[in-house]
């Protein structure tokens, strides 16, 4: 793949341009779900069980459901498998250096937070597991995200340091059943804030019975400084969260990332996370995203990488990158990343 001497072409693209392409993308998405509607469970865009009412109450919002051929299905012995997660996998040919592999899902509530550590344990089959929050736990008095993770705090009457998710869980009653091989327990290891950006939690978790499986860390980001339907109010902070959280984690395990219905932010992030990571464009010869280093793009790519990858995003779940504000961003935020290439080359 042969590098030219400038910034990539489609980061010059004007506001109006961006905005046509956003309108693009939501016209394809608009008409998978009319396929989805007259064909049913016969549409390769089939949202399958997630709107069984059986389900409501595994859904935090009534718009927002996992297609049904890349759900992730719970690790259960018995009963329902349904968690409103997504398997996510970006692949850009010409660009990708290596695919980049995900879980969005929506912030747990309380009714499926057992579930939630039950699938993260699960789906990642190596030691350590990144997890990605990018919400607050409420905004304006309404509930977000449940605080589903032990923060390693003390007070006068409680201590916060062990969750258990148990092997028998019923979050829409007792007809609701998720019977798991057996129960996990979350322990906080240690907490810290960086840099007034996020908080870094590490955890232990393990099956009650050794035999069931090993003990695995949890790395969990909290950062609480993005409100929803909007894009971060900076640049730096989350491409730091992007750079570490992308450090700890194993090879070969997705990155499970999740705002409050795990669409919008969630998107966001992914684009980000795969573009400074993974593509050939941004790949860098020195240092690290946040430090100096070289970018160059590659020749003769015709194609808008970050419309590629949303488009992608967009074919695994519905509305990822759900605000024109948060595609332009991203935009904005991959100009930075060459600005700062620029800076570093003539000093």
């Amino acid at each position: 793949m042969k590098k030219s001497q400038s910034i990539p072409w489609y980061l010059k693209q004007s506001g109006k341009e961006l905005a046509e392409k956003f309108q693009f993308i939501q016209i394809q998405e608009d008409e998978r779900l009319r396929d989805a509607t007259i064909k049913t469970i016969d549409s390769r865009w089939s949202l399958g069980v997630s709107v069984l009412e059986r389900n409501d109450s595994r859904n935090r919002y009534v718009n927002i459901m996992p297609y049904e051929r890349n759900r992730v299905k719970l690790d259960v012995i018995k009963g329902n498998d349904y968690i409103n997660a997504s398997y996510v996998k970006i692949n850009v040919p010409g660009q990708s250096i290596s695919p980049g592999y995900y879980i969005a899902t929506q912030g747990p509530t309380k009714k499926t937070w057992g579930q939630f550590w039950q699938m993260c344990y699960h789906s990642c089959s190596h030691e350590n597991i990144v997890i990605v929050m990018v919400t607050p736990l409420k905004e304006h008095g309404r509930a977000k995200c449940f605080p589903y993770w032990p923060t390693g705090e003390d007070n006068e009457n409680s201590s916060d340091h062990v969750r258990v998710s148990p092997k028998e869980q019923y979050p829409g009653g007792q007809s609701d059943l998720s019977c798991f091989e057996d129960e996990l327990e979350v322990i906080c290891e240690d907490s810290r804030r960086i840099e007034d950006y996020y908080t870094l939690t590490t955890h232990k978790i393990k099956p009650r019975n050794p035999s069931t499986g090993p003990a695995k860390m949890v790395h969990h980001f909290y950062f609480d400084q993005w409100k929803d339907m909007s894009k971060p109010e900076e640049i730096v902070p989350i491409m730091k969260l992007c750079e570490h959280s992308h450090r700890l984690n194993s090879p070969g395990n997705p990155i499970i990332v999740h705002c409050s219905a795990g669409v919008g932010r969630s998107g966001t992030f992914i684009t980000l996370d795969h573009l400074i990571h993974d593509t050939a464009d941004f790949k860098l010869s020195l240092g690290t995203i946040s430090t100096e280093g070289s970018r160059v793009p590659i020749e003769h790519y015709n194609h808008d990488l970050i419309e590629q990858i949303v488009l992608q995003l967009r074919s695994q779940r519905l509305k990822m990158v759900q605000m024109i504000d948060q595609y332009m961003f991203i935009y904005h935020a991959a100009k930075y990343l060459y600005d700062i290439s620029e800076n570093s080359k003539s000093e």
